[in-house]
């Protein structure tokens, strides 16, 4: 199973390459640095602070709620 730095690195990726962003990009418009960024990206922060999160966020221009939106994080249990 995947750890939840993978699989929000991986969503990550997914939202830079959507908006045609780098790392060193999104880093620059968030305001953190880029080893910030880059770890994020490697797995490294295996949970990055919301603070982190929600300046991602600000600059991909979502919410961390849209940030989440994707499995396993958006799914009902039931």
């Amino acid at each position: 199973m995947e750890t939840d730095g993978s699989l929000v690195s991986k969503h990550l990726l997914e939202l830079l390459n959507q908006q045609n962003l780098t790392i060193n990009r999104i880093a620059n418009l968030a305001g953190l640095s880029q080893s910030t960024v880059n770890a994020m990206f490697e797995g490294r922060s295996k949970r990055p602070t919301i603070t982190t999160i929600r300046a991602v966020c600000s600059a991909l221009g979502i919410t961390v709620h849209d940030f989440f939106d994707f499995p396993p994080y958006n799914e009902v249990e039931k």
